[in-house]
């Protein structure tokens, strides 16, 4: 360091070499040894299987009996939560005794972190209406059972009991009744309730038989069915449902009960009123009337077309055998005629001869633009045949990619849902290729998907009566013909 400088500058020299030589003494610290190493490593105070979470073990239980379950909830602490979750999950009791419903319910309504297990819950009975007769069912417990299930999202009832939700605080996405029928305060409290509603997905009544919708309790409200004039549909046809206010306008539900309604299972009435400004993907239609009873499948498929930007899956089913087969053919025919533009996929459940349908969907399905799922299903045994069956002749060896269709060809075809045995395992690819191995029912079903192929081009799924499901394949290196692929019955 430099002499005479001053006692300052001296001090300030010797703290930079005291600083100086602390810095250089400053290291990294050893690495710890492995004894060490393995002191830092804290274990785990629980065991494996009880650092699962629960939602993972519920999920993973899902799949053990009920019995199974009742064992895995005394295992330990983390298991009986899993359990619990995956035995109450999905509460169905409708295959259950009078005695075990009512302890069931009891249990729900003083166990109230059980009932918030609950997602989806069905339930054959309930407590009488005013004035019934009683039954082992109490309303107060019943009612207590339902307002603690408040993670609830699906409900299945035989009616509708608004004394039963009134107290309810979950939010619905799927309700079923399974009622015959309603009276006008139940239908409109229903309805007034759906409005809590706003995350209902899916709205089943299938059984219900509603002619015309009830009287509104206000006069100053008309509830009727939108009726309006039927105009054919043009390429100038609005294709957005905002463009059909008339129907909208004239619903008797406002657009807040369900806004973002997407499946209806339910009366021709009410489907009517209830479609038109809701985004509907899938509707099924049991048909309880005529048209003598005062049926309008024109204006009923009118306004379902309002939903054309959504809708694409329709079902028909006859509610019995007394729907004749003018009405069957009129329903058929309005909704190629309002809904052939967007509808893929077609569902018709069928109640009368064979011969019958199968001559109505040669004219339909010229209609049905954009089909590509076809499916007929018959849910009760066809009447029977006007002659014997032996009568008809046996069919060719190979029948022609484009046959002549005519009576006795139909007629045939009758037979295919008897003849044959459900459940029959698909054939090997060798058999499907050679039309002379081609099993009786299956000649005229390849026959009629020949013809059909030609007057839908985007049908790609068929299922016959039978039972029989097909697969139809474009092929263009054999000339454009497609090709047919029997995959196999439906079970």
């Amino acid at each position: 360091m430099p002499t005479g400088l001053g006692r300052r500058a001296s001090e300030l020299g010797e703290r930079e070499d005291f600083l100086d030589g602390r810095k250089r003494s400053i290291s990294l610290p050893a690495s710890p040894s492995p004894a060490t190493r393995w002191q830092l490593t804290p274990e785990p105070k629980d065991p494996a299987l009880e650092r699962i979470s629960p939602e993972l073990l519920s999920f993973v239980f899902s799949f053990a009996s009920r019995p199974d379950l009742l064992s895995l909830a005394r295992v330990s602490r983390s298991f009986s939560e899993g359990a619990l979750r995956a035995l109450y999950d999905v509460l169905d009791l409708r295959n259950v005794d009078d005695e075990r419903i009512e302890q069931c319910i009891t249990s729900l309504a003083s166990r109230r972190h059980i009932a918030s297990l609950v997602r989806s819950f069905a339930c054959r009975i309930l407590p009488p209406p005013a004035g019934g007769d009683p039954t082992v069912l109490d309303m107060v417990t019943f009612a207590i059972a339902l307002t603690n299930m408040d993670q609830l999202h699906t409900l299945t009832l035989p009616r509708f009991d608004h004394r039963l939700v009134r107290h309810a605080t979950f939010s619905l996405r799927h309700l079923t009744l399974t009622c015959e029928s309603i009276s006008p305060e139940d239908y409109h409290a229903l309805f007034s309730w759906l409005g809590k509603h706003s995350s209902l997905l899916s709205l089943s009544l299938p059984s219900l038989v509603l002619p015309s919708l009830p009287a509104s309790p206000d006069p100053s409200v008309d509830s009727s069915v939108p009726s309006p004039a039927h105009t054919p549909r043009t390429s100038d046809t609005p294709h957005d449902s905002s463009d059909a206010p008339s129907h909208v306008s004239s619903s008797p539900f406002p657009l807040t009960i369900a806004p973002h309604l997407r499946r209806f299972d339910g009366p021709v009435s009410i489907a009517a009123a209830l479609v038109p400004g809701r985004p509907l993907e899938r509707i099924k239609l049991p048909i309880h009337q005529t048209l003598y009873d005062g049926l309008r499948p024109s204006a009923l498929m009118s306004a379902l077309a309002s939903a054309r930007g959504t809708l694409r899956a329709l079902t028909i089913q006859p509610a019995s055998k007394k729907i004749d087969q003018r009405t069957l053919e009129r329903v058929i025919m309005s909704a190629g005629a309002e809904l052939g533009d967007f509808i893929e996929t077609l569902e018709v459940h069928w109640v009368l001869d064979d011969e019958v349908l199968y001559k109505l969907v040669v004219g339909m399905l010229v209609r049905f633009r954009a089909l590509r799922t076809f499916a007929l299903h018959r849910d009760s045994p066809p009447p029977h045949p006007t002659s014997p069956l032996l009568e008809f002749p046996l069919p060719p060896a190979s029948p022609a990619l484009t046959p002549t269709v005519n009576r006795r060809t139909s007629v045939c075809s009758y037979s295919s849902g008897f003849l044959s045995v459900r459940g029959t395992t698909p054939l090997p690819a060798s058999a499907r290729s050679s039309t002379a191995d081609t099993p009786f029912p299956r000649v005229h079903e390849r026959a009629h998907l020949a013809l059909w192929s030609k007057m839908c081009p985007q049908l790609h799924d068929v299922t016959f009566l039978s039972g029989a499901q097909w697969r139809v394949w474009p092929n263009p290196t054999a000339g454009g013909q497609p090709q047919f692929e029997f995959v196999g019955y439906v079970s």
